[in-house]
């Protein structure tokens, strides 16, 4: 048996594609179960930066923000009554929208089981400034998220004010935020951070590969 495990053990280390494959579906559930866990913790980042931007940028809109557990509330200021879209104020209740971070923040778990799986130079500061940018991706996520809820809950007051983008954009960003940058963001940070990794340079064809030296 110990020599089963052991010619096991050879035949994979000649493979890093392989067990790089093999690292990242068992580094998985691990990662996506503390992500559940902890996902109020490492959306916060994300949630302080889309506040600061909703308030400089359309504070006439909204309210204030806040993060209960992994939703993101935005208050507006405008309420509802009698199918009408008016000022909250004289007793009408502001309209509260409610993102779930987690249709975005999927991106951490991934991008942190891609990383774990192959070790490289750098080690916890690559994966530090990878993380950073997955914020602000996160953020602008976020952005795009709260600009559609806002536009379909407060219809043509918030797309006549002068600091809206078109429906057109608003679409366009929310797809793009939440079907591709989640998936795509983890893969692209990865591969430049691990581009001088074992496991990043078996994805290469021989002729892609850096050149080694003779020395």
């Amino acid at each position: 048996m110990n020599l089963l495990f052991a010619r096991f053990g050879v035949w994979i280390e000649r493979r890093p594609l392989l067990r790089f494959v093999v690292a990242v579906l068992a580094l998985l559930p691990a990662a996506f179960v503390l992500w559940h866990a902890l996902a109020a913790e490492l959306a916060a980042p994300a949630t302080l930066l889309t506040d600061a931007v909703l308030r400089i940028w359309i504070p006439n809109v909204v309210e204030q923000t806040s993060l209960q557990g992994h939703d993101l509330l935005i208050v507006s200021t405008y309420g509802e009554s009698g199918g009408r879209i008016m000022a909250a104020q004289n007793g009408v209740e502001p309209l509260v929208f409610a993102i779930n971070t987690r249709l975005l923040s999927y991106s951490i778990p991934f991008y942190a089981a891609l990383y774990c799986a192959s070790p490289m130079r750098g080690g916890i500061d690559r994966f530090a400034w990878g993380m950073v940018i997955l914020w602000l991706l996160l953020a602008v996520g976020l952005l795009a998220v709260a600009t559609k809820d806002l536009m379909f809950g407060l219809g043509a007051v918030f797309l006549e004010l002068p600091a809206t983008p078109s429906p057109e954009a608003i679409a366009l960003a929310y797809q793009f935020s939440t079907l591709l940058v989640p998936t795509l963001g983890p893969m692209l940070l990865w591969a430049y951070a691990a581009r001088d990794s074992e496991a990043f340079l078996s994805l290469l064809g021989s002729s892609r590969r850096p050149a080694q030296s003779s020395d």
